[in-house]
């Protein structure tokens, strides 16, 4: 398909390294707060809030806050 032009991507949707904002967020989901509260701190909605989160566990193949507050105990840098 490629030799035909196709340019899709190849692998998982969302995989990849974490953007910036991304590894903000995951540093105050491990500080245990929510959609709302991270929302309020940040300036963005609740929606964009849980957007964040979802593509988070997305990329580090993650199921559960619970799982992404872990590996932000394990991984300080994001």
């Amino acid at each position: 398909m490629r030799d035909l032009g196709d340019r899709s991507r190849v692998g998982a949707k969302g995989a990849g390294a974490l953007t910036s904002r991304e590894r903000e967020i995951l540093r105050l989901v491990a500080q245990g707060l929510t959609n709302a509260e991270i929302a309020g701190r940040l300036y963005i909605s609740t929606r964009t809030a849980g957007n964040h989160v979802s593509n988070i566990l997305t990329k580090l193949g993650l199921r559960s806050r619970a799982e992404a507050a872990a590996y932000a105990a394990l991984h300080p840098a994001g």
